[in-house]
């Protein structure tokens, strides 16, 4: 708990079960003026090594963006593989979006020392945290665990009741971002071997999740989950984590009509959407009412935000098969979806095509028509040997529970 001026003893007493009990440890001692600029009045126990300096938070404002270029420029060197963060015009262009928040750490001369991007979807009330940077210089002297606590504070105060829960996608080459989230109570939920590029090198990453608590127990969806064999590692390791309740286990036979998928084969149709910055939107049709959608990123070799609507099992069938043979054409070397948890049969397609679960995401698709939850399932595919990663405890037992 935080108790006088804020003194947190210990990383039990930050660590926080849910982002509705983190904010509450602050409410008396943080005022959350993001806009303006956020003092953090408080104090870490030394084992956070309280000499360093205590960032200013503020929210950027379009002026800031050949800045926040800076940061990126001087951390990655122009290697970072997302361009889009290397380019003034586009950043300044999502500073000035809704669906966008970027925070600023400032030195208490006003010098800029780094920035924390929030991308906002306010369909699935889901927040994504990418790109908690800080310039070299600054590393090692700027406290990177109040930064991020800091951070936390702002953005979970203004967006609190809009978003649901908060995810981000840690780097594996090292623990650092891993630890900093796991201080704030955003723990680790499904694993992505390979997927990622960093400095011309191979790595996976490691998803981490919070939740806003009515978003896993008033709000999520009253179905039962129904998984394949496959998945009960997965869903067992969030079942002791978030108390999900029963599951059904079902083993669907495959049972596709042949005849129906070679003449579903004869329409098929693929379009490439180009835009800015490398990336290409995927889109496999067979009619107008069913579609296989998803995100290739050149730079780093790989598919995902997959989302698809099928008419019927023999579509996804179709659409698997297309997709693995794209794969292998391209020389992809990760491809990733979110399936249903309440689709055993593809699960089970998506797994006969090479496809394995690597985390039971609860909560993870909102529902507007009842205003419910939905829990999803991610299935991932990796070409080659697994780069070692490195881990937190926690994201230790998370993949000696899932595999």
């Amino acid at each position: 708990m935080v108790i006088e001026y804020s003194t947190i003893k210990t990383f039990q007493d930050l660590f926080s079960e849910s982002t509705d009990h983190f904010l509450n440890q602050f409410k008396c001692v943080v005022k959350p003026d993001i806009k303006n600029g956020m003092d953090l009045p408080f104090i870490l126990s030394k084992k956070y090594r309280n000499d360093k300096v205590n960032p200013i938070l503020q929210l950027a404002r379009p002026k800031d963006a050949r800045a926040i270029v800076e940061v990126y420029k001087k951390i990655y060197k122009g290697s970072y593989p997302y361009k889009e963060m290397e380019d003034i015009q586009e950043v300044r262009r999502k500073i000035s979006e809704p669906q966008y928040e970027w925070l600023l750490f400032r030195t208490p001369t006003e010098e800029i020392a780094g920035c924390f991007t929030y991308e906002l979807d306010f369909k699935n009330k889901r927040g994504y945290m990418r790109g908690f940077n800080i310039k070299p210089q600054y590393q090692g002297t700027i406290d990177a665990v109040k930064a991020v606590v800091g951070s936390m504070i702002g953005i979970w105060s203004q967006y609190r009741g809009k978003i649901c829960h908060w995810y981000c996608e840690n780097r594996t080459a090292h623990t650092k971002s891993q630890y900093l989230s796991v201080v704030c109570g955003i723990n680790p939920i499904a694993f992505f071997p390979n997927k990622d590029v960093f400095f011309g090198k191979i790595e996976s990453d490691i998803m981490h999740i919070a939740y806003n608590s009515k978003a896993l127990t008033k709000y999520r969806s009253l179905q039962i989950p129904k998984i394949i064999p496959s998945v009960k590692p997965c869903f067992q390791y969030s079942q002791e984590k978030y108390h999900l309740g029963q599951c059904s286990m079902v083993c669907p036979s495959i049972g596709l009509d042949s005849t129906k998928i070679k003449t579903l084969k004869k329409h098929i149709d693929l379009t490439i959407d180009r835009s800015p910055f490398g990336y290409e939107t995927i889109t496999i049709s067979l009619n107008k009412s069913s579609q296989f959608q998803f995100l290739y990123t050149p730079q780093v070799q790989n598919f995902e935000k997959t989302k698809y609507h099928v008419n019927c099992r023999e579509e996804l069938f179709v659409y698997l098969t297309e997709f693995k043979r794209i794969i292998q054409e391209w020389n992809i070397r990760y491809a990733e979806s979110f399936i249903s948890a309440y689709e055993p049969f593809h699960q089970k397609l998506f797994y006969e095509h090479g496809f394995r679960p690597r985390g039971y995401v609860p909560s993870w698709y909102y529902n507007p028509y009842d205003g419910k939850f939905e829990d999803a399932i991610v299935f991932n595919w990796f070409k080659g040997e697994m780069v070692p990663p490195h881990l937190i405890k926690q994201g230790v037992d998370l993949i000696k529970r899932i595999n």
